[in-house]
């Protein structure tokens, strides 16, 4: 165990890039069976190419996303830092008699703008863009480095999908070596399942967030509903990310237009659509997406997500519930002889 652990700490750059093909692999092999089934003049298409088309197609609608996302999302950053944040406040504060009241008890206006100043910059520090700069093609290299490493591994995962299992089979005690197969059949079976699940329902929340946000007319819904999805991937904490990041965007918008007197009924709205779309999410599609993938009841990935938070923290909570199914699956063969192992795999079926 210890030869293991020193292993995937010596290695953990390939070990991040093998679990990112995995999870590629999980999600894409679906899609690349059906593409061998498609007859093109009476022939199927071989695997290598619909290995291929499968990698173009997944990082086809990445690159999609980010196109969309990125430019006006830059723009908006961009205006947001070209900004007299002074001049801003205190055109929010006319316009709330209320809130400029609580902040004249604070201090003399001079003062107050040269806290506010001093604060900002020391935030917002636009000094070390020539650094960013320097450091900007070493990250750009490793990113396209990586993005090959994982593309290449991807590729021949689907392009063979038993790859995997004929390593791991390799190493496994013959004693054990039918268990072992069963583990890595019903795996794949299930980890695809909830794969596909999750892209659904990320799918779902960014667009139900995107178009609520654009009928009531909120600026950037598109980049809101990018992110709803994207952070949904977090458990219970991706949705307070995002809308941390909404309320940004949408009081931005307001300035951009000059709209102050509009920042309170943004975040109103903001606020009341993102959560109901969190608690449709949590009530109905999730324990329906989750349940049927995994097999397991919602309150049973509500606690296993609770332990691996505090455990470690978000990343944690992200790999929760694959980890969690990969330890039931193995429970299933090996421990089924523990009341408590029988209980949470007997829904696990073949």
């Amino acid at each position: 165990m210890a030869l293991i652990l020193l292993s995937a700490w010596l290695f953990s750059t390939v070990l991040i890039y093998l679990v990112i093909s995995l999870v590629l692999f999980l999600i894409g092999y679906p899609l690349t069976s059906a593409i061998e089934k498609i007859k093109i003049g009476g022939r199927k298409i071989n695997d290598g190419i619909a290995s291929f088309l499968t990698l173009v197609i997944i990082f086809g609608v990445f690159a999609l996303f980010f196109t969309l996302i990125l430019p006006p999302l830059i723009k908006q950053v961009s205006f947001m830092s070209a900004l007299n944040f002074y001049d801003v406040l205190h055109g929010i504060l006319d316009q709330y008699p209320s809130l400029k009241y609580l902040f004249s008890q604070l201090g003399s206006e001079s003062t107050i703008q040269a806290t506010f100043n001093e604060q900002f910059n020391s935030v917002f520090n636009f000094g070390n863009v020539s650094t960013i700069l320097n450091n900007l093609i070493e990250y750009l290299s490793s990113f396209l480095g990586g993005l090959f490493c994982i593309s290449f591994i991807t590729f021949f995962l689907l392009k063979d999908e038993f790859t995997v299992s004929r390593t791991i089979l390799l190493l496994t005690p013959p004693k054990i070596e039918e268990q072992v197969k069963e583990i890595l059949i019903t795996s794949k079976k299930m980890l695809s399942k909830y794969f596909t699940g999750l892209i659904i329902d990320v799918v779902i929340v960014g667009v139900l967030a995107g178009l609520t946000l654009s009928v009531l007319g909120i600026k950037n819904a598109l980049i809101i509903g990018f992110m709803a999805g994207l952070f949904n991937v977090i458990p219970y904490i991706g949705p307070m990310i995002t809308l941390c990041f909404a309320l940004f965007l949408g009081v931005s918008g307001c300035i951009e237009l000059g709209q102050y007197d509009q920042i309170g009924t943004v975040i109103t709205k903001i606020f009341i659509a993102l959560m109901s779309i969190n608690i449709l999410d949590a009530l109905f599609f999730q324990p329906f997406i989750f349940s049927n993938t995994v097999k397991a009841h919602p309150l049973e990935i509500f606690i296993v997500v609770l332990i691996a938070g505090t455990l470690a923290g978000i990343s944690g909570m992200v790999v929760a519930i694959p980890v969690y199914t990969l330890v039931r699956i193995v429970a299933r063969e090996f421990l089924t002889q523990f009341k408590f192992f029988k209980k949470i795999t007997e829904k696990i079926t073949d």
